[in-house]
């Protein structure tokens, strides 16, 4: 317990680990700008071992993922995080030195992305369950993109690469072949160390008409927003950004490739639409900072359905589900 204590907090405010109920800290801590509106945003998000970590995953990359998930659902939002609680259920059988390296995930990822940690829980459990609760703030006159704002003509588009997640975790998971080194990497990195589309989501969520995060995968998120925004996405298959050897990777271990694609879950990307207007506006930006975009359809009138057309030309609906946990 105290080894927990001593490593979290900040300046000023003492975190609740088993001392207290209750962290408190200075609302103006969250933001500068006392006089403004400001609205608070929250998320959680929990990890179970069983369920979320694969083969090869170290304690210090644990930790990296239980807080990449929320601040992945924040910045898909345009919120910056800000602090987080973080609960921990822990096994008898773990090793005073195996809990500093789950503290130094933590401590490294909170420098990374400039999240103070300010207290959460410590329980005994049968395996790691880590529950991460985070927050920021943002003004009201900012926009906040939701699920259910996608409009006709809107253009649909994608921050990152879709298919080294659900290549790396069958890398992982069967030992599968590669089709070289380089895709290897690429894929059990994604798994290992997922990176959020934080800087992308910061600069540019503000202007997206909808959004939510690919941590269930690309078929999920896109179902999500057309079903909550009652309209139709059609999704250009060929448009979609992926790996240049996920087809040779699928075909050499007789995996559907569209599965691959659309149904592989944590890559962390954001999934949104935008007018063109403001796609044309963000567009000089982009490039300053050197960030993709990826206009991979379009939504058209319709009551909540996806469509693809794949690259032989046929157009198939896209099923309505997500990433299958390890468990």
């Amino acid at each position: 317990m105290n080894l927990i204590i001593s490593r979290f907090g900040i300046p000023n405010i003492e975190p609740c680990f088993g001392k207290d109920d209750v962290s408190i800290l200075p609302i103006n801590s969250l933001g500068s700008g006392l006089y403004e509106s400001k609205l608070l945003a929250v998320t959680c998000d929990m990890l179970v071992e069983h369920t979320d970590v694969p083969p090869k995953m170290t304690l210090e990359q644990i930790a990296r993922k239980s807080m990449v998930s929320s601040i992945s659902d924040l910045v898909s939002k345009g919120v910056k995080p800000r602090f987080a609680l973080i609960s921990l259920g822990l096994p008898q059988t773990l090793k005073n030195n195996e809990i500093s390296k789950l503290l130094d995930g933590f401590t490294l990822s909170s420098k990374d992305f400039k999240i103070d940690i300010i207290g959460g829980d410590i329980n005994e459990s049968k395996e790691i369950i880590i529950d991460c609760c985070m927050f920021g703030s943002l003004s009201s006159k900012v926009n906040v993109p939701r699920r259910n704002g996608a409009q006709e003509g809107d253009l649909v588009i994608v921050s990152g690469i879709f298919g080294y997640t659900s290549s790396g975790l069958r890398i992982l998971m069967n030992n599968l072949p590669s089709p070289d080194n380089h895709f290897k990497k690429n894929s059990i990195d994604s798994v290992l160390n997922p990176v959020p589309s934080y800087k992308f989501g910061i600069l540019f969520a503000h202007y997206l008409s909808s959004s939510t995060d690919s941590s269930d995968g690309l078929a999920a998120g896109l179902n999500q927003i057309s079903s909550e925004s009652n309209v139709n996405l059609l999704i250009d298959e060929k448009s979609i950004p992926v790996p240049t050897q996920l087809r040779r990777f699928s075909s050499m271990n007789v995996l559907d490739y569209f599965e691959l694609i659309f149904y592989g879950g944590e890559e962390y990307h954001i999934i949104g639409t935008i007018s063109k207007k403001n796609l044309m506006r963000i567009s000089k930006t982009l490039k300053n900072h050197k960030l993709d975009i990826f206009v991979i359809g379009k939504v058209v009138r319709g009551s909540g359905q996806v469509l693809v057309l794949k690259n032989n030309g046929d157009t198939e609906a896209l099923e309505n589900r997500g990433f299958t946990h390890l468990g």
